[in-house]
């Protein structure tokens, strides 16, 4: 919830607003339209006439010039950085660079977090990154300039992303794996939460100083959460501290009514599996590198970024640019936040029911189609491009929830996690680039980014249709075996009689959030330590059992 308010929390503090060149003294006593009929240009934009943003007449040559200064029209919002600094006209990229700023602290998050959360712990690094959320999140509200309110914000970004994954990565690892597509889903609905909180609170609040204040306020609830918060027993166990993972556990069993003798059996056992000299893991040798050796899976592997580029870039230059759709800024945004309640279940439906392949493609091309089809519509029938963007919206948020399940289904085994954290890192560059899509509408033709959105997804729409199905496949675990991987009734050599773990296997990996809006989903247990998975043990699994 927290992680949608503060990476959309842009669309509030710096809108879209209507602005003009500002009167000079000695004419304030005339009202707005008399100084801008006496002032200011028309320009033509798409057949309509509207009064220029940047170019005001000399009052005494009556020649056309730029200004320096400008006056905002406060209907919709009486406070924003973009009047506070003057972001308009040549200083217009300067919104989109800071959201591109922010993104950029997400990536650096995942690559200092997801690390450091392994070698000290996740509940250590909560604490680091909420500390560095709260920090910078109040300073954002004493910034005096537009250098220090975006340089800020990037750290906000790193300490909302760095509590987000880790908290993520916790859940994963006390919840027993039957509940892990529960509170995967949860996740998502929490992220849908918080987007259409924005709303409410941006429409009530109109300030950007205020929504900012509530937004850190907020953040206060998780200083409380984090002194009941415990370290995953998971990690302890990995780590070998064995007696402070007991009495976790422990505690756990007590609060749950469990056998207390049976845990304590059962912690036995699990102790003595993670406490054996663990060899050193092949998971632990895979690179990104290895991902393109090969060149079936080197064509999946491209497949599978461009899709994450795709989804992500189009997701958020879709949720950052509601203001430009015209009508009520914020009812587009709260419904563009209300569709992704349906959107996340029905995704869930939908690879169930029709498998990952024809569900992603499906989705994409869907998506892409609607967003060509906004193009033809404006004026008196605003309201039906502002349908046929929801619609994009809806079906671009369902396509991000069958990905993760895809993506990590097409990996083999052992770089399933390499695969899934540099698809990561992957979308974060389109959630970069995201912002300035905006500016090329400004460029050249206000439609213009909805056709970008519509080719890119119709394209990769296109491409997921050279990817295997998986559902109910017999998963790769090798790199010779994802090379020969072809689908469901594709046999891989050397498995075929593994009946032990063949039920593993067909299960569909627990459903996380989306990786480049927070939670790294590719960082979980270090599967390097405790016991190794290739062995058919899962401590995890264990654990959930004695809690």
């Amino acid at each position: 919830m927290f992680g949608a308010y503060h990476n959309l929390i842009i669309t509030a503090v710096a809108p879209k607003i209507d602005h003009w060149c500002a009167r000079p003294s000695g004419y304030e006593n005339l009202t707005d339209e008399e100084w801008k009929e006496m002032a200011i240009p028309k320009e033509n934009i798409l057949g309509e006439e509207r009064y220029s943003h940047c170019q005001m007449y000399n009052l005494s040559t009556n020649v056309t010039m730029s200004c320096d200064s400008w006056e905002y029209d406060h209907t919709h919002y009486r406070s924003t950085i973009v009047d506070e600094w003057d972001l308009v006209c040549s200083r217009s990229w300067l919104v989109s660079l800071s959201q591109s700023v922010y993104m950029a602290g997400y990536m650096t998050s995942m690559i200092i977090f997801g690390q450091l959360s392994d070698r000290v712990g996740r509940r250590t690094v909560i604490c680091i990154a909420l500390t560095i959320l709260l920090t910078a999140g109040f300073s954002t509200l004493l910034s005096q300039s537009f250098i220090t309110f975006i340089s800020l914000r990037y750290f906000v970004s790193l300490g909302v992303s760095g509590v987000g994954a880790t908290s993520f990565v916790l859940l994963m690892e006390v919840v027993g794996p039957n509940k892990r597509s529960f509170f995967g889903l949860a996740y998502e609905f929490g992220w849908a939460t918080g987007y259409l909180v924005l709303a409410l609170v941006s429409y009530i609040i109109k300030s950007w100083f205020y929504v900012q204040l509530v937004a850190m306020i907020a953040a206060l609830i998780l200083v409380v959460g984090f002194w009941v918060l415990p370290e995953s027993p998971r990690w302890l166990m990995a780590s070998k501290k064995f007696s402070r993972a007991h009495e976790i556990i422990m505690k756990a069993v007590e609060r749950n009514e469990k056998d207390k003798e049976d845990a304590e059996l059962k912690f036995e056992l699990l102790k003595k599996e993670f406490d054996k000299e663990q060899p050193k893991n092949v998971f632990g040798k895979a690179t990104v590198f290895d991902l393109l050796k090969m060149p079936t899976l080197r064509k999946r592997t491209l497949i599978v970024y461009f899709c994450w580029f795709v989804n992500s870039f189009t997701y958020y230059a879709m949720s950052l640019n509601t203001n430009d759709l015209g009508g009520n800024p914020y009812l587009n945004f709260a419904i563009a936040g209300a569709v992704e309640f349906p959107a996340y279940a029905i995704s869930i439906l939908l690879i169930q029911k029709m498998g990952r392949r024809w569900s992603q493609s499906g989705c994409m091309l869907l998506a892409g189609l609607a967003c060509v089809v906004t193009i033809f519509f404006s004026g008196s029938t605003l309201w039906l491009k502002i349908t046929f963007a929801m619609v994009g919206k809806f079906l671009i948020t369902a396509s991000y929830g069958i990905l993760y399940v895809y993506s990590a289904e097409i990996y083999p085994t052992v770089v399933r996690n390499v695969g899934v954290g540099s698809s990561s890192t992957i979308a974060r560059f389109g959630a970069i680039i995201a912002p300035f899509v905006k500016e090329l509408g400004h460029a050249t033709y206000p439609s213009v980014p909805f056709g970008v959105y519509g080719v890119i997804c119709i394209t990769s729409g296109l491409t997921v249709l050279l990817l295997p199905e998986t559902r109910g496949a017999l998963l790769p675990d090798t790199l010779a075996e994802g090379e020969e991987f072809r689908g469901p009734s594709s046999a891989l050599p050397k498995k075929a009689s593994k009946k032990a773990g063949s039920k593993k296997e067909r299960e569909d990996p627990s459903r996380g959030p989306d990786p480049s809006r927070g939670a790294d989903s590719s960082k979980g247990a270090d599967s390097s330590k405790g016991a190794d998975p290739s062995k058919g043990t899962d401590p995890s699994k264990e654990e959930a059992s004695i809690a």
